[in-house]
């Protein structure tokens, strides 16, 4: 189908087996299985997609291949507002690793139409405003794109391109999104401010408050959950740095209520300016 080169503008916590930085294909075909679901695919389009095991084996239609993988890995700040210890130190691909993305079909390609349709904007919304590895949702695995075949995609040129490409790919989705106003010089410095939130083991007043509003930025523990939050970072045609918001408003999915999202911004003006007058727009 297409194929592309991936940078990462913010480190990539990604292990294999031997607990060493890997960029593994299951770890992507994941990612693009998440977004199919977000983005209002069914239990059984996403299974002919994607295969699956239940009520009968089915084999996937979609082959994900990484090849020429290059960068180098290091010790990064998985919370990267933190200093010493605190920040949780991990081996990572550093910022501007890279390596080619191969999405292909087999089996004949997809079924029907609309699954084609789904899957092509699974991957379009991955590649706008997904990530990649650990701490994905606070943009660590955040990158850039360029397509390296004629039915590749192309990255947009500017802030307010890449926003209308966006509007398109997740509209009627189940989500709320913005690409948030301020530019930053640098990834380093958008990654932090996603990154500095609330709660946490530091923060017994801030967890508090985040359980009454059925803990939007997710939980640690045994009953973890996945933040409906999620933040990347965008680079519009190499220029400048953009933090991208999405929420995940799919109630059954999430357990959050109407109204989490407005109140855990009421909490930030409180506690986290930087972020909250930015996120005022995603609930415009």
């Amino acid at each position: 189908m297409s194929r592309y080169k991936i940078t990462f503008i913010t480190p990539l916590f990604s292990k294999g087996a031997l607990e060493t930085p890997e960029i593994r294909p299951p770890s992507i075909r994941g990612q693009l299985r998440w977004w199919f679901r977000a983005l209002g695919g069914t239990y059984d389009d996403e299974k002919a997609v994607f295969g699956g095991v239940h009520q009968g084996a089915t084999a996937s239609k979609v082959v994900i291949r990484v090849s020429h993988v290059q960068g180098e890995t290091a010790e990064h700040k998985t919370l990267p507002h933190k200093h010493g210890g605190m920040s949780s130190p991990k081996a990572a691909f550093s910022p501007d690793s890279s390596f080619e993305l191969h999405v292909l079909t087999r089996g004949g390609g997809f079924m029907l139409d609309r699954q084609k349709e789904r899957f092509e904007r699974s991957l379009a919304a991955w590649m706008h405003v997904g990530t990649l590895g650990l701490r994905a949702t606070r943009a660590a695995g955040s990158f850039v794109w360029e397509p390296l075949s004629e039915d590749g995609f192309h990255m947009p040129e500017t802030r307010d391109a890449y926003e209308a490409q966006c509007r398109e790919i997740l509209a009627q989705a189940p989500l709320r999104w913005a690409v948030l106003d301020e530019r930053y010089e640098n990834a380093k410095d958008a990654r932090r401010v996603v990154s500095d939130t609330l709660g946490g083991r530091d923060d017994r007043d801030g967890e508090s408050e985040l359980a009454r509003l059925h803990f939007p930025l997710g939980k640690m523990g045994k009953d973890r959950k996945t933040s409906p939050l999620r933040f990347r970072i965008v680079s519009p045609g190499n220029n400048g740095f953009y933090i991208a918001a999405v929420w995940d408003d799919r109630q059954a999915v999430t357990g959050n209520r109407p109204g989490d999202l407005e109140g855990l911004v009421q909490l930030l003006q409180r506690r986290k300016p930087e972020l909250r007058d930015q996120l005022v727009k995603i609930i415009r």
